[in-house]
């Protein structure tokens, strides 16, 4: 993570004595924005999350953060594609779509 990122994070998160109700963005170069820039921000390790970083550290998936970072037309027409994708997922009803009857038991 680059440090300035985690400089700005401790501020907002210390170690000790923070507040829970503390919130970063995970964009955080275009915070209010719906954009490609989230991916832009892998690459230059702002990655918030380590999970999210980790699409960039990954050989796997480095070169579709690439694409999409540098490409906003593409991270929309991606964008669209998935949500078309989504809409078309069929929700499961009765028995075949309930998970478990007892919410906090795990499988």
């Amino acid at each position: 993570m680059d440090a300035r990122l985690v400089k700005a994070l401790r501020m907002t998160c210390p170690y000790t004595g923070g507040s829970a109700r503390a919130v970063v963005p995970f964009d955080v170069s275009t915070p209010f924005q719906f954009d490609h820039a989230y991916y832009a921000n892998l690459q230059a390790r702002l990655g918030v999350l380590g999970s999210d970083q980790a699409l960039f550290l990954d050989a796997r998936t480095r070169p579709l953060v690439q694409e999409l970072g540098a490409d906003k037309a593409r991270f929309f027409r991606a964008f669209v594609a998935s949500m078309d994708r989504m809409g078309s997922i069929r929700v499961k009803k009765g028995k075949k779509g309930e998970v478990r009857k007892i919410c906090s038991q795990h499988l």
